[in-house]
């Protein structure tokens, strides 16, 4: 059963292009099997430069950032957290002419992946998950996230 309990935690409270809960659950089934929890926290700028310093020793900002918590409960189970920058991803997307909701989707699949244990540390892990993210962005009818 793809039961994708998603908690999402809107920090910035602007009036910006969020993707409906629906839209990124149906992202996010084309990659988890299992019901599983994710939370998805939306921050600014400021914060997620803090949090990729605290975590990471890199005092700049970045578009997503995923913890893994693996928590079990009676039944479900946490998989992880996604904390998400909306301005660096509009932004992203303006300067790559790509639709918002489009890079949306390929960051929000990216950040699963991560929690599922894919990764990019080597040249390899990046083919491999490039083309994971490839496949599914075409199975949700996107575009390759990778071509301009």
């Amino acid at each position: 059963m793809k039961n994708i309990t998603l908690n999402i935690k809107n920090k910035i409270y602007t009036n910006v292009f969020i993707p409906k809960k629906k839209k990124i659950q149906k992202w996010i089934k084309k990659i988890l099997n299992k019901k599983f929890e994710i939370t998805i926290c939306i921050v600014d700028i400021q914060k997620i430069q803090e949090i990729n310093f605290m975590y990471r020793k890199k005092y700049q900002p970045t578009n997503i950032l995923s913890f893994l918590y693996q928590k079990k409960y009676k039944n479900h189970f946490l998989l992880g957290e996604l904390v998400i920058c909306e301005q660096i991803i509009t932004d992203e997307a303006y300067l790559q002419k790509k639709s918002i909701e489009a890079h949306w989707a390929h960051i929000i699949i990216h950040g699963t992946l991560h929690l599922i244990g894919y990764h990019h540390k080597n040249k390899k892990q990046n083919n491999i998950m490039q083309k994971i993210e490839i496949n599914i962005m075409k199975q949700l009818g996107y575009n390759n996230p990778y071509k301009n």
